[in-house]
């Protein structure tokens, strides 16, 4: 049986926060497609082809909802929406940010479009993922369609898409995962981008899943560094981690022990999320800790119940977990063995999770049995667009992406591409959550982006919260739809 991914690795590995925001009904009719819409939304289903390389093996439907631009004399077409994964739907995200998140200036001008990839919300394979997922075996329905739902296939939708609404050009914005589908619709169709953000940017050269979790392990050390602010601190943990790692528990002194359970929850929040809130639960003590020798107040913290990880995994949960593998390992270019696994170096890469990660994470994709449909490497963009500026968003501390990663992609898009940097907090997923330095920039860019974007580095941490969305609802009140998804 091919593993499904499960338990606390969910927690470190995708990093999510309540799932997607697909429904579970998957009936295609018209009538039931905007019964479940989003009440701002118009919704629909679009047909396109199961094999975009074997058009005669038929259609298969996605699931999309419209939000039309106010004022349709001064439209500049569709702006799309994914959120990341790969798992997440977009319907209802797409929805959620032109509630209570996009400027006027955007919702005049723009149809907001939120589209479900293939396996997700509503969209072709979600009923069927959902089913295998609960029952925790997708062994079956992987070898039936994985090969479908990769991202290639997606990016052909997203241009599907944008014939439907009868634009020449294609507005979009990604987010973590999503960037990998924005830059492959940038290498795929160059002669169609009009404006293109990537937020949190998914590497755009690593050939395999292994080489994600090595360059997200070395990511997790640079939020520790950060967090830690010390160096003593940051050698202290590893010497506690060694300990765990060798013998399963770490020996304070007083005499407590510091088990690996309780290990890998610390190492969890030390690289969660600042709009989680579960660093702060526990920062004092684990100082406490690293700094005189005593666990017994971290130990009291830490088993205090965190909601986020207290709750049964939903069924759209499970299913966001089942089309996460199949999407990543149908993505690579360079498959990978148990016995490459074996040989990697995690520790290497962090000495703090190296352990971790490689006993938890590395092997997802190790012996994929099924079709892939490989993604290319995205490079020399410079050369291949005609002149379409492109916006990159990424931020030093991001424990999903890691700040690495949004270099590699700036530096492919060369001189097309500007770069907005956040400073100083730990998160994920930045554009249109509330910081008015990232979003104003960001508006302009959607609007005009022929004219380039001074390259800025915004302080995250202040959270310059001035802006009031469209609604009235400030940002601080609901959570980034790219902040609720599960995986990249």
């Amino acid at each position: 049986m091919y593993r499904l991914i499960s338990g606390f690795a969910v927690s470190l590995l995708l990093a999510g926060c309540g799932g997607g925001d697909g429904g579970s009904d998957f009936s295609k009719t018209t009538t039931d497609a905007q019964r479940t819409c989003p009440p701002n939304m118009e919704c629909g289903f679009l047909s396109v082809p199961k094999d975009y390389s074997n058009l005669s093996d038929g259609n298969i439907d996605v699931y999309y909802g419209v939000r039309r631009a106010n004022i349709p004399s001064q439209r500049l077409g569709i702006l799309v929406f994914n959120f990341g994964g790969p798992g997440a739907s977009a319907v209802n995200g797409a929805g959620s940010m032109a509630a209570n998140r996009l400027p006027n200036d955007i919702l005049n001008r723009f149809d907001i479009v939120g589209m479900d990839p293939r396996g997700a919300g509503r969209s072709e394979y979600a009923e069927e993922l959902t089913q295998c997922a609960e029952n925790g075996n997708c062994d079956n329905e992987y070898a039936t369609f994985a090969q479908y739902v990769g991202s290639n296939s997606v990016v052909k939708d997203l241009d599907q898409l944008r014939q439907k609404f009868g634009d020449d050009y294609l507005n979009f914005i990604g987010y973590s995962y999503g960037t990998r589908l924005g830059s492959l619709y940038a290498q795929q169709f160059p002669e169609h981008v009009r404006a293109i953000v990537l937020d949190s940017s998914m590497s755009p050269n690593t050939e395999n899943y292994l080489q994600l979790r090595l360059g997200n392990t070395k990511g997790f050390d640079t939020v520790a560094n950060y967090r830690l602010e010390n160096t003593s601190r940051m050698n202290q943990f590893e010497t506690v981690v060694e300990s765990v790692n060798a013998s399963n528990y770490y020996s304070d002194i007083e005499g407590d022990w510091f088990s690996k359970y309780e290990s890998d929850s610390t190492l969890n929040r030390l690289v969660s999320r600042q709009s989680y809130k579960e660093w702060d639960s526990i920062s004092t003590e684990l100082f406490h800790f690293l700094d005189d020798d005593d666990v017994t107040d971290l130990q009291t913290a830490l088993y205090q119940p965190i909601p986020r990880m207290s709750k049964k995994l939903s069924s759209d949960q499970l299913r966001s977990d089942a089309l996460f593998g199949a999407v990543i390992c149908t993505d690579e270019l360079s498959p990978i063995s148990t016995n490459e696994v074996l040989r990697s170096d995690f520790m290497k890469e962090s000495k703090l999770f190296g352990h971790y990660q490689y006993e938890q994470n590395a092997s997802l994709c190790a012996d994929w049995p099924n079709y892939r449909d490989s993604v290319a490497n995205i490079e020399n963009m410079e050369q291949k667009l005609a002149g379409q500026r492109i916006l990159i968003i990424g931020g030093q501390y991001d424990p999903a992406t890691p700040y690495a990663w949004t270099e590699s992609m700036y530096q492919q898009f060369g001189n097309l591409a500007s770069l907005i940097t956040v400073s100083n907090y730990v998160d994920h997923g930045f554009s249109f959550d509330g910081n008015t330095c990232i979003d104003n920039p960001t508006t302009q860019y959607l609007l005009n982006p022929e004219i380039p974007v001074a390259d800025i580095t915004c302080d995250g941490f202040i959270q310059t919260k001035s802006a009031t969305y469209s609604n009235g609802i400030m940002s601080e009140e609901d959570i980034h739809p790219a902040k609720r998804v599960r995986g990249f």
